[in-house]
């Protein structure tokens, strides 16, 4: 059966980060609408399925509503939600067990690492709807929607739609595994507290996979430095501290500060990269584990993340091939 997944964060774009920098907050009336023109796109594309996670504000049910989905199943995936990233984590994992040819994601970097958590290799549109938007696209839903669609039905050639993306494989000490898709950032302290960073001084060395220009997050720092894009075998690793360089980069919406950065190189995909504790690790951003005294990592970046879907291609090949063109 031709299906397309819709997973979207609750808690995406109202973090700490919101009071501290000065991004507006991301309400839910403003996500329901995002989410219903993503959904007629999916719908319009007639497909088999469209199957959701009704997360703990029912976004996505409020979103679907009253709207007419002719001859194409509408159901949520049969989970316990709590209200946290594993609830996207599993989300995936299901739509994964279902054979979903493509899933769209509502969130910021934070929400699309907890669905690669579940499904690293995932047919993916990630849609901007967080604080830290560095992995995921700002574009009109209804066109995301339609372009899922088009890819879960086989209609445009997969293989030439997509892009594998990178992640950050982490491996500690006691052979556990963890994964970023921007960026993996050591800071100061021995506790997670607000997970947000905004704090620069805390900052000791971090590993970048994407460093574009046009970003606002941690990434950003690296960015100046030099810049790696998102498809680019390549990554980076800086060092911050006091040393011969500082940056100004913006490190959440509206907030530039300056960062002394001891070291940095780019490096190559596989290459390892060795951290050791104490301090926090913040995965895309967010701080997610305390590293103890002694206690050491090994990262690395490779291209074995999810399958980004190019929109705009898959509606340039559905347009060359006349799919919405009928005879009268």
């Amino acid at each position: 059966m031709a299906t397309v997944g819709i997973i979207a964060s609750p808690s995406a774009g109202k973090d700490v980060r919101r009071l501290v920098g000065h991004a507006g907050s991301t309400g839910d009336v403003d996500k329901i609408a995002v989410i219903r023109r993503a959904a007629l796109g999916v719908i319009e594309s007639n497909v088999d399925r469209l199957l959701y996670l009704d997360d703990t504000r029912h976004l996505i049910q409020r979103a679907l509503e009253g709207i007419p989905h002719g001859d194409v199943q509408v159901q949520p995936i049969s989970q316990a939600v709590m209200g946290t990233g594993r609830d996207s984590e599993k989300a995936a994992k299901a739509l994964q067990e279902e054979g979903a040819g493509a899933v769209i994601v509502f969130g910021g970097d934070g929400t699309n690492r907890d669905v690669v958590k579940g499904w690293q290799d995932v047919p993916l549109i990630p849609l901007s709807v967080g604080t830290n938007n560095v992995f995921p696209f700002h574009m009109e839903a209804t066109l995301g929607g339609i372009a899922a669609g088009l890819v879960a039905k086989e209609i445009v050639p997969f293989e030439e739609v997509v892009e594998q993306a990178k992640v950050i494989k982490v491996e500690y000490d006691n052979a556990e595994r963890d994964l970023a898709l921007v960026d993996l950032v050591l800071v100061s302290g021995d506790f997670i507290g607000s997970r947000a960073i905004w704090d620069v001084s805390n900052l000791q060395e971090g590993v970048f996979a994407i460093a574009e220009s046009a970003s606002v997050g941690l990434s950003s720092i690296a960015a100046t430095l030099e810049t790696v894009n998102r498809n680019e075998d390549a990554a980076m690793h800086v060092i911050m501290g006091e040393g011969s360089t500082s940056v100004r980069a913006p490190i959440a919406p509206g907030t530039y500060e300056t960062i002394a950065v001891k070291e940095y190189k780019k490096i190559s995909l596989e290459e390892q990269v060795t951290m050791k504790g104490p301090g926090v690790l913040a995965f895309d951003g967010e701080r997610d584990r305390v590293l103890q005294e002694g206690e050491t990592i090994v990262v690395s970046v490779s291209k074995e993340g999810p399958w980004v879907i190019n929109t705009h291609r898959a509606l340039d090949l559905a347009n060359m091939n006349k799919h919405f063109v009928s005879s009268t």
